[in-house]
């Protein structure tokens, strides 16, 4: 019954790391924001991206405009996933706080791991946001019954995102191109990920590269769940798949960077 009572107590202190420790420094990263400031950064680039490739493939008459709204709508998470993670490990570093941080004896995995909480639903509502404004200008029609597999599409494309983002923020312990890797991944999916061009219209080996990359699976299964063409549940299933994967190679490498700075006493070397 002790023993019982010990796992259900730290699982418990767990979790409460997990999401209190990623709310913190989601705070940390944005608080000094305000929302006539936060918004128009989160959303703005979006919005303009949306409306340049929609009117741009409207123009060229190659596909159909839903094709547009779609991609660029479930890109949108990208900025918020890559960024706020990466963002966030690297500014203990460069504020020279990582030493606090790496101090405490709790659980590194769900210290950094949590910090990828706050950026999925930053990431899902901008998407869901971009979604609306399409269907809003009348350019994407979203059946009812569809929603249930869109909201998940968009969800576990954003976690796939955020994942990427905690890999790039663990390359992030120990140089300075954290932003500029993230920058380089962001453009990359636009173009690979098959956000406005199909993965088949690209080289074999450019298609290889955009369908191991986040979110190429998570857009193809939203386009799939409108036109209820089915096959969105394997889809979706890629995508966890690639986020579980980048997680996971985040955490190693967090712990390898660590172990590394830790025996060159360079932790806070900015």
């Amino acid at each position: 019954m002790a023993g019982t009572v010990q796992r259900h107590a730290g699982t418990a202190v767990m979790l409460r790391l997990f999401f209190v420790a990623g709310w913190r420094s989601h705070l940390a990263l944005f608080r000094w924001l305000r929302p006539s400031a936060f918004i128009p950064t989160v959303l703005g680039v979006p919005v303009v991206q949306l409306l340049w490739f929609v009117h741009l493939g409207r123009y060229l008459g190659t596909y159909p405009t839903e094709y547009y709204v779609v991609g660029n709508a479930l890109n949108a998470c990208a900025m918020a996933g890559l960024f706020a993670p990466a963002m966030s490990i690297q500014g203990e570093r460069l504020s020279s706080t990582l030493n606090a941080v790496l101090a405490t004896p709790a659980n590194r995995a769900m210290m950094f791991g949590g910090r990828i909480g706050p950026a999925v639903l930053t990431g899902a509502l901008t998407s869901a946001v971009m979604l609306a404004l399409g269907t809003a200008l009348g350019w994407l029609r979203i059946p009812f019954a569809t929603l249930p597999q869109l909201a998940l599409a968009v969800l576990v494309t954003a976690l796939s995102c955020s994942a990427c983002g905690l890999l790039l923020g663990a390359i992030g312990l120990r140089t300075r191109e954290a932003t500029f890797l993230a920058n380089v991944v962001l453009y990359s999916m636009l173009l690979l990920c098959g956000v406005n061009i199909p993965l088949s219209r690209l080289p074999d080996w450019l298609a290889a590269i955009g369908t191991m990359m986040p979110m190429s699976q998570g857009i193809e299964a939203a386009r799939r769940a409108l036109s209820q063409t089915g096959g969105v549940p394997g889809l979706l299933g890629w995508e966890l798949l690639k986020a579980a994967v980048l997680v996971l190679m985040a955490l190693a490498m967090l712990r390898v960077l660590e172990q590394i700075s830790r025996a060159r006493a360079a932790l806070d070397d900015a």
